[in-house]
């Protein structure tokens, strides 16, 4: 699993939770552009994707996951602090879970 979140804090705090309670094995990227190349690297077998992140944001990460063939069915769930139901939208319009 690859979590992309540029606040270190938050990104381990979610980190030990998954790891510890699910026993997941979970990846760390603190920007959009970090995130693209771990991907390209290994496809993982899900995505939680920030929104507001550096270089280049969530949407765009999204956006150009979505439109390679092999990470186009990669679920991406968007964990972020934007709650507007436009923000919901946003997100769905561009392929996030």
């Amino acid at each position: 699993m690859l979590v992309v979140e540029d606040e270190q804090d938050i990104a381990g705090l979610i980190k030990h939770a998954l790891e510890r309670e699910g026993g997941f094995f979970i990846e760390i990227a603190g920007s959009g552009d970090m995130a693209l190349k771990r991907v390209a690297e290994e496809v993982p077998d899900l995505v939680l994707l920030d929104l507001n992140l550096p270089v280049l944001n969530g949407v765009e990460v999204c956006r150009i996951m979505r439109g390679r063939p092999e990470t186009a069915r990669v679920p991406i769930i968007m964990v972020t602090a934007r709650s507007t139901e436009s923000d919901r939208i946003t997100g769905l319009d561009i392929g996030a879970d």
